[in-house]
């Protein structure tokens, strides 16, 4: 069938307009990630450590490997300053570091290749990644080996597979170490939706796990024989989560009684396993002072939490079916706005879930590590009493407060890291090059900082 020029057709003339737009946006994309990585490696080629504190003190800056091997070191704060720039996190910003520090290094020439836009950064990072553990001599071998893959026109799915056999040719003992670490590290993590849904993640043994797909597809079986009509594959999530709910002696829900996700369960579990201790989860529930008629309370929102982490907000209405097989703890009322106030260093336990219920993360600018993973650090300092009589009271105080990481924790007390709180649940930072930020309600806002602290624009 014979094709019209795009010039005969209606649009035809801007759709091309378009296409000329959409591909100099990619490049100057590309050049921008390239533009990234050149400012974070100046930035940890000039980054220098202070010597605020003495090299003994806990919180005192060290040096720490910048990325893998024959990368060199650098000043372990330098991610923060690089996550504060980019409004990120620390460990992405550590990645970041890591990838640019150890591609500079170790692969000089994917490096060129990146730069000379042959390669997009993204597919330079995961070769970098899957090169980490080998030393330099190996990963300079790799980098080798790929060179005359750039710019080809092969497409990246098939150099990166080519990649994989070049890096275990490279070091085959760490390849065969590799294999035997995969058989020995066997986990389970478990990530909630938010939405009365979870991802479950495994690693185990193949044969356990034959195991476990016999019994999810016996269990899906059973299902259908007893009418079930839904997907395979929906049964054997329902078929899972009837192995994962505890077997409650009869007349509770266990042997005998109707399930809503499968009918009975006579025959399935076995009447001679006793009932486990069912678990335990902490119900918060969020009522304005203005608001406290329990009739409305079906619309509200609770935040759940289980030994097994934040279940995140549900609708209160929705708790019987999320925790119908788990003890349920309801906290206390907790005013999050009260300063609470204590004489001493320790933090009490009420204070604590203070924090932790009305800061759901670290009050570090962009950090998105939850607080109670968190240290409460004392905003302004606490200082203990001495030969001029005891500490001050009230230091311990929810205004003088803030749930922070380890690291940035120990930037804080070092010095490289300013902060203060001029009103309960504001926290002012200032970073080591003077950028300024106000976290407020687990919001970052960047605020006017140096005369030099503008954007620059890249170098053309």
């Amino acid at each position: 069938m014979d094709t019209e020029p795009l010039d005969d057709w209606a649009g035809g003339i801007a759709v091309r307009s378009a296409r000329k737009r959409l591909a100099n946006a990619q490049r100057i994309v590309r050049r921008a990630e390239v533009e990234k990585f050149r400012a974070v490696l100046e930035m940890i080629d000039m980054w220098t450590l202070p010597d605020r504190l003495g090299v003994e003190h806990p919180a005192a800056e060290r040096r720490v490997p910048v990325g893998a091997a024959g990368a060199g070191e650098v000043g372990q704060f330098v991610a923060l300053e690089v996550a504060a720039a980019l409004g990120v996190s620390e460990p992405v910003a550590w990645r970041l570091v890591h990838d640019a520090a150890s591609l500079r290094s170790r692969h000089p020439v994917m490096w060129q290749a990146v730069q000379d836009l042959h390669l997009e950064v993204w597919q330079a990072r995961r070769i970098v990644s899957a090169c980490r553990e080998l030393g330099l001599d190996g990963a300079l071998e790799v980098d080798r080996k790929l060179s005359h893959h750039w710019d080809s026109g092969v497409g990246f799915s098939r150099i990166e597979k080519k990649a994989r056999g070049y890096i275990v040719t490279a070091d085959k003992a760490l390849a065969l170490k590799k294999a035997r670490e995969a058989r020995d590290e066997k986990y389970v993590r478990i990530r909630h939706n938010g939405d009365s849904t979870s991802m479950v993640f495994a690693r185990i043994g193949t044969k356990s796990a034959l195991h476990l797909e016999d019994s999810l597809g016996r269990l899906a079986d059973h299902l259908i024989a007893e009418g079930a009509q839904d997907s395979l594959p929906f049964l054997r999530a329902v078929a899972m989560e009837m192995m994962a709910t505890p077997y409650l002696p009869e007349g509770d829900g266990g042997e005998g009684s109707d399930d809503s996700r499968g009918g009975s369960r006579t025959g399935v579990f076995s009447s001679a396993s006793p009932a486990p201790v069912l678990p335990l989860a902490d119900v918060v529930v969020h009522i304005s002072a203005e608001d406290l008629d329990p009739t409305t309370w079906a619309g509200r929102l609770a935040e759940v939490t289980t030994r097994g982490g934040d279940v995140g907000p549900v609708l209160v209405s929705q708790l019987a079916d999320l925790l119908g097989h788990f003890r349920i703890r309801a906290i206390p009322v907790i005013d999050l706005n009260q300063d609470l106030s204590f004489d001493g260093y320790r933090i009490p336990t009420r204070m604590r879930m203070q924090m932790q219920i009305r800061e759901d993360t670290s009050v570090f600018p962009y950090s998105s590590l939850r607080s109670w993973t968190c240290d409460l650090d004392h905003t302004e300092p606490y200082r203990p009493g001495g030969r001029d009589g005891p500490a001050a009271r009230g230091q311990t105080r929810t205004s003088n407060l803030g749930p922070l990481s380890r690291s940035e924790h120990r930037a804080k007390t070092a010095g490289s890291w300013t902060v203060v709180q001029p009103a309960q649940g504001l926290y002012l930072w200032t970073s080591p090059t003077g950028m300024r930020f106000a976290v407020v309600n687990g919001h970052t806002h960047r605020l006017a900082g140096r005369a030099d602290d503008r954007p620059v624009a890249p170098e053309k």
